[in-house]
């Protein structure tokens, strides 16, 4: 139950739409948070109902527990907590030797890295498009390479 958040009620006293990760496993078995919408009042948030409700999402999306829900007032702690714990990556390395992508790696967890290039943009090149890669996602014309990084976890060295 939630005893130190802000009301969440809407002028108009109906339900509002919040939400709620919940850290799981999918289907093969891989650690996952997904985000899930869910719909509550402030009498069901203050009764923790919105974490049931994610649950349920959850189970019919077909994740499978233990379920550890989390809703938008706790993200802040937790994701600070797991930076600390060394949970979330720090330092991402690229290898462009020669002007090509050799490896990508990160220190811990698991990220998706995107390489992009504005220098060649040939409008005939099924590469080239305009992804939402600018700051605040601003559409930059380029053509891009996204992979997951693989952890080396000797990379810590390189916080220091």
């Amino acid at each position: 139950m939630n005893t130190n958040t802000p009301s969440i009620e809407p002028a108009d006293g109906g339900e509002i739409e919040m939400q709620v990760a919940v850290a799981c496993v999918d289907a093969s078995g891989t650690p996952d948070i997904p985000v899930f919408k869910v719909r509550t009042t402030q009498e069901e948030y203050d009764q923790g109902a919105h974490y049931y409700k994610a649950k349920d999402l959850a189970e019919e999306a077909r994740y499978e527990g233990p379920f550890v829900c989390l809703d938008a007032a706790e993200y802040g702690s937790i994701l600070s907590a797991a930076r600390e714990l060394g949970l979330v990556p720090q330092v991402v390395v690229v290898d462009m030797t020669d002007g090509q992508i050799h490896s990508i790696r990160c220190d811990t967890g698991e990220i998706k890295v995107v390489c992009y290039d504005t220098s060649d943009t040939d409008e005939y090149s099924a590469t080239v498009a305009d992804r939402p890669l600018g700051e605040n996602g601003q559409l930059v014309r380029c053509w891009a390479h996204a992979q997951l990084a693989q952890v080396d976890p000797g990379l810590k060295l390189a916080l220091d």
